[in-house]
């Protein structure tokens, strides 16, 4: 029996190191597809060569049992060293005062170091555990048989990995402390295996590994920007977040995994306008032409917001209404980022009367439930700090989305890389590609001043209209960034960008674009 509880346990400590492994670099170096292969390459590696050793180990070993609880107790003592020194480590990877962009090669680096130095050390121990099992258990069973049980055992035991850390664990623990219990978890299994004296010397490590977990969260500060002070942080399954403030101008941001210059929500009190690109979401409401003076009440005007955030974008929305009534859905992924921003970023009553929020929702299967006829969509979904969604970039969503907006409806999208629209081969143009299955030439980009950022606007069945008349009936007081937004040099029209090949839900290129984005600064 304790050799399959082992074996149960080094499978749900492999996955565990996994998943949360990814949870624990997001501070620093964040959690883009490339983090997430690098991770799952190095521990597949590490799984791989673990297990040959493994074999060899208990082909020559005359106490197989005692060799895995050696291996047990050192995976553990490695998990706990990952759980404690990686933000040392991370810190003295990145340097000061690094932007965004600046950072992305770093990332790269910096995950791709930590995991080969703190993941793939007790994975590998971890890993040559099920073969001296099999071993110790095929002396009094048969191999097949203790082959087959050792490995149900860590097959179980990962399968509990990769539910209880992400769904259970995480939320009620936290990162560091699930790493740690692990740890502890494997210490007690290696002294279950050894008996006698060990059993004490593993008790004595689990205490010390636990009371590490209450020292406080290191990461909890990482990246942090030059003048913020940090108001909330929490873990998510998706991600980690945090509220920082700045005291000397009382903006507040939320920001997702690796800080930095980057947030995923900006809140400035009472203010509307940000002089960021949420402004340029005003110009939906008047690309999608606001209906004249009407007998009676007017109609609501009807529109979604997919990747609502803390809804950053509606104060600018709301002020291009001008009064007129509205009736707003917000759709947001993650839970924790809607209740982080109704705690901490608030919107104010006016506009909450009028907004409903869907929290723990897919952005694009949901949109299939809403109803036809909507005013207009503002499309803000990041998957991670840099990279749109692939489901929402294909021209099937584009489809999709085209069909829920009225004729003359418009989609606005903010869109974050350093492509150029010139380039057929970059992001921008094979973004517009795909837009066009739904929306035809009726296409705009706007470049979003001092910003990476550009807004995609694409009408339905009807022509945009012209920058300079938009920017001419702009009401007085509006922000000038918006005003020069609409200028001949910011403004890229669909007949001026040029063919490219589309993004499909089939053959999807998105990811890997983006990551040239990552290393090569596309655009530059």
């Amino acid at each position: 029996m304790a050799a399959l509880l082992s074996a149960a346990l080094a499978g749900f400590a492999v996955l565990t190191v996994e998943i949360l492994g990814v949870h624990l670099l997001a501070p620093w170096f964040g959690t883009s597809a490339l983090v997430w292969s690098q991770q799952i390459g190095v521990v597949l590696a590490a799984m791989a060569l673990g297990g040959w050793a493994g074999g060899r180990w208990a082909r020559r070993s005359a106490d197989p049992g005692r060799r895995a609880a050696c291996l047990l107790g050192a995976g553990g003592a490695l998990v706990s060293l990952a759980a404690l020194l990686l933000a040392p480590f991370a810190r003295w990877m990145l340097p000061e005062a690094l932007s965004l962009d600046d950072a992305a090669a770093s990332f790269v680096q910096g995950s791709l170091s930590a995991a080969l130095l703190f993941f793939a050390p007790p994975v590998f121990l971890l890993a040559a555990v099920s073969p001296l099992l099999v071993e110790v258990r095929a002396r009094a069973r048969g191999a097949g048989q203790a082959a087959g049980e050792i490995g149900a055992a860590g097959t179980f035991g990962s399968l509990l990995g990769v539910f209880g850390s992400a769904f259970v664990a995480l939320p009620l623990l936290g990162v560091r402390a699930t790493l740690l219990a692990t740890a502890v978890a494997l210490l007690l299994a290696a002294a279950l295996l050894l008996r006698g004296r060990a059993a004490g010397a593993g008790a004595v490590l689990a205490l010390i590994s636990s009371a590490a977990a209450f020292s406080g969260d290191p990461a909890r500060a990482a990246n942090l920007p030059p003048g913020a002070e940090i108001l909330a942080t929490q873990e998510s399954p998706y991600q980690r977040l945090r509220v920082v403030e700045f005291p000397a101008t009382g903006e507040r941001w939320l920001q997702m995994n690796e800080g930095l210059d980057s947030f995923q929500s900006w809140w400035g009190g009472e203010t509307v306008w940000s002089g960021l690109y949420y402004d340029l979401f005003a110009l939906a409401p008047l690309y999608a032409g606001l209906p004249g003076p009407q007998s009676g009440p007017p109609r609501p005007q009807r529109f979604w917001v997919l990747g609502f955030g803390a809804g950053s974008a509606l104060p600018p929305v709301a002020e291009a209404l001008r009064g007129r009534p509205f009736e707003a859905v917000g759709v947001e992924l993650d839970p924790a980022v809607a209740a982080l921003g109704e705690r901490w970023l608030p919107l104010p009553a006016s506009l909450r009367a009028s907004l409903r929020v869907i929290a723990g929702a897919d952005a694009r299967s949901l949109l299939r439930a809403a109803p036809e006829g909507l005013d207009f969509i503002l499309l803000d979904a990041y998957a991670r700090q840099f990279e749109i969604p692939q489901h929402l970039a294909t021209a099937e969503f584009f489809v999709e989305a085209a069909a829920k907006l009225r004729p003359g409806g418009v989609l606005a999208a903010n869109v974050g890389t350093r492509a150029r629209p010139e380039d057929a081969d970059g992001l921008l143009a094979r973004l517009v590609a795909s837009a066009r299955a739904g929306f035809g030439d009726h296409l705009r980009l706007h470049r979003v001043p001092r910003s990476r950022n550009w807004i995609l606007f694409a009408r339905r069945d009807e022509v945009l209209a012209d920058p300079a008349a938009v920017a001419a009936a702009l009401p007085a007081g509006w922000p000038q960034e918006l005003g020069a937004a609409l200028l001949p040099g910011q403004t890229v029209n669909e007949s001026e960008i040029p063919s490219a090949r589309a993004f499909t839900d089939d053959r999807n290129a998105l990811t890997l674009l983006q990551a040239r984005s990552w290393m090569a600064k596309e655009g530059e």
